[in-house]
């Protein structure tokens, strides 16, 4: 039996569409409210699935936003205007692009 035939065209499609920034700043925002101690750089790439370039680009994007911050030098922790965004992106921009 084919991939096509037990998945459905649908869910193959979804599987291989990209996340676009909004998605990948929520991820790793989800990721880092899971932990209330932080998470390390390695364990964001895990939880949000990024490479470690990307990890870089967007914990420095949420850095400098004021949306993280980096506890005892090596552990991110969301803010409350981080979590605020977290909000903003779920109930806003991602349930549209969703019904797309």
């Amino acid at each position: 039996m084919s991939l096509i035939c037990s998945l459905g065209l649908d869910s193959l499609c979804f599987m291989f569409k990209k996340r676009d920034s909004a998605s990948i700043l929520a991820d790793i925002i989800k990721s880092l409210n899971a932990n209330s101690k932080g998470k390390r750089k390695t364990q964001i790439m895990q939880s949000a699935n990024l490479s470690y370039d990307q990890v870089n680009k967007y914990l420095d994007l949420l850095l400098r936003n004021g949306y993280v911050i980096l506890d005892d030098g090596y552990l991110y922790k969301p803010t409350g205007n981080g979590l605020r965004f977290l909000e903003n992106l779920e109930s806003g921009y991602l349930r549209v692009r969703n019904r797309i």
